[in-house]
């Protein structure tokens, strides 16, 4: 008997129809006030723009089944799965996954593995999941080693957190208002924002502050010995993701606050770096910014050796994010981004067609299960349950 073999790499970018209905009015409109960015250093501002938008990959074999991965480089990872990362995979047998991330991995070396290429080689190996687990009729978690459990505690991400708390969730981690930038008085901000959440919140629900790489090392410092009495599960991403031995001093210097981060890490090896050396507790990296399913597995394997659990950025948003923290022994909580304006239900941003407002890189595709009560119980398959529509699927052009 013949195994299917990768025959196609296509590039694809996703245009579902307008919605077809309103939908739920809001009680009111999403928090939006200031958040603190690294890029308040500059004084006349920063347009941020991520690199091409939100591109789909499908990985179609011998025998006509196909997966599909995604990624949110657009035109740049495009150009790269077309001339680099197709011609290593194509031919390689279904099912080969570690092979054909090795070989792509190797594609990359002349020129750089990380950031941009990272996020490239993502989109190739969630389809080449999908295509695996449809073709053994499986659903990814199950290939992958899991289930660990048959249901995750999420926590919610999102300054809205009565609405959240309507939802149902008791775990919560706010943005940041301010950042370095604003001296004492984006410290004193800060404080008086976390005092109110947990007035509202109550004393026994988890609450953690995500600081965008917003902060400097003093600051950090002054900031966790600020919060200290609002017992903060932890203080995420407060330095640049370059500034490693800032994380140490960090460390040396507030060594009670436990610290996340990893979000903006690409490729397994900054991760394993730092749970090898103790500088951060709890792992975080994005599934397609590190470069995709396979990498953040054997990410997840080496903190495991470390004793430090690893939670996906916005995990539980999407269905990779979802049949990989159901695999990975280590995960045993899921961030979910707020996707809903408070009195929208969570299941108006799953069925049917997509609003304008929702084709983001937090907007789950139809079928995609949302929390219940804060928790999400395990993902459909075979692979990872993608239904997509191909009239919605175009091809890539430049």
């Amino acid at each position: 008997m013949s195994v299917p073999t990768v025959d196609r790499i296509e590039v694809f970018t996703l245009e579902p129809p307008p919605p077809e209905h309103e939908g739920t009015k809001p009680w009111r409109k999403r928090w939006g006030s200031q958040q603190g960015t690294p890029f308040d250093r500059f004084v006349e501002g920063v347009r941020r723009r991520e690199p091409g938008g939100i591109i789909w990959v499908k990985a179609t074999s011998t025998d006509g089944t196909f997966g599909l991965g995604s990624t949110d480089t657009g035109d740049t990872a495009a150009v790269l799965i077309n001339h680099t990362l197709a011609p290593a995979v194509i031919g390689q047998e279904v099912g080969a996954v570690d092979a054909c991330n090795d070989r792509m991995w190797y594609s990359c070396l002349s020129f750089g593995m990380e950031g941009l290429a990272a996020r490239a080689v993502a989109a190739v190996d969630l389809a080449l999941w999908d295509l695996w687990g449809k073709t053994a009729n499986q659903p990814v978690y199950r290939l992958a080693g899991g289930p660990h459990r048959r249901s995750l505690p999420c926590y919610l991400t999102g300054n809205d957190v009565d609405w959240g708390m309507h939802l149902g969730f008791t775990r919560f981690k706010l943005a940041r208002p301010y950042s370095a930038y604003h001296g004492q008085a984006g410290l004193e901000g800060t404080v008086e924002l976390i005092a109110k959440t947990r007035e509202t919140i109550g004393p026994d629900a988890e609450l953690m502050l995500d600081c965008w790489m917003s902060y400097d090392i003093d600051f950090s410092v002054r900031m966790c010995e600020a919060l200290r009495p609002y017992r903060i599960g932890w203080m995420e991403e407060m330095l640049p993701y370059w500034n490693y031995d800032g994380y140490r001093e960090i460390r040396r210097r507030v060594p009670w606050q436990t610290m996340a981060t990893g979000e903006h890490w690409s490729t397994r090896h900054p991760g394993m770096r730092a749970a090898r050396d103790g500088v951060v507790d709890i792992m975080q990296a994005d599934i397609k910014w590190v470069g995709g399913f396979t990498e953040a597995l054997k990410l997840s394997h080496a903190c495991e050796v470390s004793g430090i659990p690893m939670y996906l950025h916005c995990g539980a948003n999407e269905l990779f994010g979802q049949h990989w923290s159901f695999a990975a022994p280590g995960s045993r909580l899921i961030e979910y981004i707020q996707s809903t304006a408070p009195g929208v239900p969570l299941e108006e941003c799953y069925k049917g067609s997509p609003s304008e407002a929702g084709r983001r890189a937090y907007r789950a595709t139809p079928g995609t299960p949302y929390p219940v009560n804060g928790e999400v119980g395990l993902p459909p398959g075979p692979g990872f349950g993608i239904h997509i529509p191909d009239e919605w699927l175009v091809p890539w052009s430049l």
